[in-house]
């Protein structure tokens, strides 16, 4: 007597099947790996990128932390870069950070620009920083860093910071600011 199990019977479906299983398993997991390498891939992207971002902000801070980079005495558009910077864009070329604050690595542009004449008044300001407002205005500046890391493998960033300088006002030349 022959038994119901032979392999005489079977034909080849559980082969078939497995087989076909085995493939949706490799199509799945090539699937799943090629998704991870690409978030993997963005979020290196975006650790470059804020790792530019604050290479420019920290340019920022070196520029704020000389008074001397925002003199009101100049006319509006005048633009003040610093030594490094090509020859014919700039009007003037004494700009100059707090070397602590400028990055290691990569190239970096700024610039000071004069963006309105100090005719505005102090906008309201908190109690501990306020100060009698009829005898000041505001000069109005612009602050602009282009950061680029790229050569080292870092990321690039550009950035314009307003920035208000409180001048005071000329009780002498009736109420004019520079």
């Amino acid at each position: 007597m022959r038994s119901p199990f032979s392999g005489a019977n079977e034909g080849g479906a559980v082969l078939l099947v497995s087989l076909l299983v085995l493939l949706l398993l490799g199509i799945i997991a090539t699937t799943v790996a090629g998704t991870s390498q690409l978030q993997l891939h963005m979020a290196g992207n975006d650790e470059t990128r804020i790792a530019a971002m604050q290479q420019a902000l920290a340019a920022v801070d070196g520029v704020l932390a000389l008074p001397s980079n925002l003199s009101a005495n100049v006319p509006v558009g005048h633009r003040n870069c610093t030594a490094r910077a090509r020859a014919g864009q700039c009007d003037e070329y004494t700009l100059s950070p707090d070397p602590a604050a400028l990055p290691a690595a990569g190239e970096l542009e700024l610039a000071v620009v004069r963006v309105a004449p100090a005719e505005a008044p102090v906008p309201v300001m908190p109690e501990d920083v306020a100060s009698s407002a009829i005898h000041y205005r505001v000069a109005k500046f612009e602050v602009q860093v282009a950061y680029d890391g790229s050569a080292q493998g870092g990321g690039r960033a550009v950035l314009a910071q307003g920035v208000l300088v409180r001048v005071p006002v000329s009780l002498q030349s009736g109420g004019v600011s520079p």
